[in-house]
């Protein structure tokens, strides 16, 4: 057998794909609890008693677990369940369903199964990677990514819900409104956005006072300022944050104090500029560069990024291969894109690599740079329009 049918017996079979996608994530996860390595699922986890028993849920508490709670106060009363099991238990439950509601958001995609099986495949060395550090990308990937579906299936209900679930972990998650110009019912959209959100400011209130709560979002507001100044400065010495397109440049050409707004704003414009097409906001291959795009926009250009935020991004490469018409030129940029990407900080390169090279001049970040200035260049030459739609989505 070769490796091409090897590699067409995978793509068409569901159930080896779902084993290589939950097994790694299950072997990553055994490794974080042999070594004790699930802090941030800890913080997660207390946050919700922080909650229950009104202490602050932003001060450090150096006796329970190291580094800060930088999450709202309804996340901590949305992970609710996971205190209810063991700690041990409870670890893997998390882990699982961080990776499941990814698996399910892929699934949901309106493309052919094969493409779906494709993008699992090829994203299962990042969601390994993210699943060891137990946080929780995999939800916000999949949150972007169901409010994109939801929205295209029309139902804006799910489509707000999904934006607002995944801001009230992580601020970012907001861009999901980038797809609001493809609703068809655009009040229906903002009244469920304005229901939904009263809704998830209010949940903790089942489990703390109002007081309690009123206070709880300004210290949130107050720890995510000082949280934006601390990544700033410790991505001038520290390698694994701020994996950006301008985490790149500082480090490249050594200019530690580079304001990421130089890098920010001519990608805003940039990003600004796809949607001057609105005559084909109906077009589902530039549905799919929109979502593409947006999903590797945050990875590129926050600069909160770290190595196991790129689940976010990896997905989104993978998306865009899946429907080109495949060329020399495609498929060498999907290489490259995943070689960096997904690759970079892993054990095919010898740890003097990785520690002198990939890591210190965040090249991580170069693959999804590359593949979202392409993607750009395809929408402002309407490339989408010349995809055999058949082909490529069904």
């Amino acid at each position: 057998m070769n490796i091409k049918t090897i590699g067409s017996t995978l793509i068409s079979n569901n159930k080896i794909v779902a084993s290589i996608w939950f097994g790694l994530v299950i072997l990553a996860l055994l490794n974080a609890y042999n070594s004790h390595s699930f802090n941030n699922f800890i913080i997660f986890r207390q946050s919700f008693f922080h909650l229950q028993n009104e202490t602050n849920l932003y001060l450090e508490y150096v006796t329970q677990y190291w580094d800060h709670y930088y999450y709202s106060p309804s996340f901590a009363a949305l992970v609710m369940p996971f205190t209810l099991l063991p700690i041990g238990v409870s670890m893997f439950a998390w882990g699982i369903f961080d990776a499941g509601v990814l698996y399910y958001a892929i699934r949901q995609l309106p493309i052919n199964n094969k493409k779906q099986n494709f993008i699992l495949l090829f994203s299962a060395n990042e969601m390994m990677n993210a699943s060891s550090n137990l946080q929780s990308n995999g939800i916000m990937a999949a949150t972007i990514i169901l409010s994109f579906v939801y929205l295209i299936k029309q139902k804006e209900a799910r489509s707000s819900l999904m934006i607002l679930l995944g801001f009230f972990v992580k601020l970012y998650s907001i861009t999901g409104l980038a797809f609001f110009f493809f609703s068809q019912q655009k009040k229906r959209f903002i009244l469920s956005f304005l229901i939904w959100l009263a809704v998830l400011v209010l949940l903790p209130l089942i489990f703390t006072s109002p007081g309690f709560l009123v206070q709880s979002y300004k210290d949130w507001i107050a720890a995510l300022s000082l949280k934006s100044n601390f990544d700033v400065t410790v991505s001038m010495y520290h390698n694994m944050v701020d994996i950006t397109l301008q985490g790149m440049i500082k480090r490249i050409f050594n200019l530690p104090m580079l304001n990421k707004w130089f890098v920010i704003l001519p990608a805003l414009v940039l990003f600004g500029a796809q949607y001057l097409f609105y005559k084909h906001f109906n077009n589902p291959i530039y549905r799919l560069y929109i979502l593409c795009s947006v999903l590797l926009f945050i990875i590129v250009f926050n600069t909160g990024s770290e190595s196991p935020t790129y689940i976010i991004g990896v997905p989104a490469i993978c998306l865009w291969y899946v429907v080109q018409e495949k060329t020399k030129w495609i498929n060498a940029l999907f290489v490259v894109a995943i070689f960096f990407s997904s690759f970079s900080y892993s054990d095919i390169f010898t740890p003097w690599v990785r520690t002198h090279i990939m890591m210190p001049y965040a090249l991580k970040a170069l693959g999804c740079f590359i593949i979202w200035v392409v993607i750009a260049v395809q929408i402002y030459t309407r490339q989408f329009l010349k995809i055999n739609l058949e082909k490529e989505l069904l």
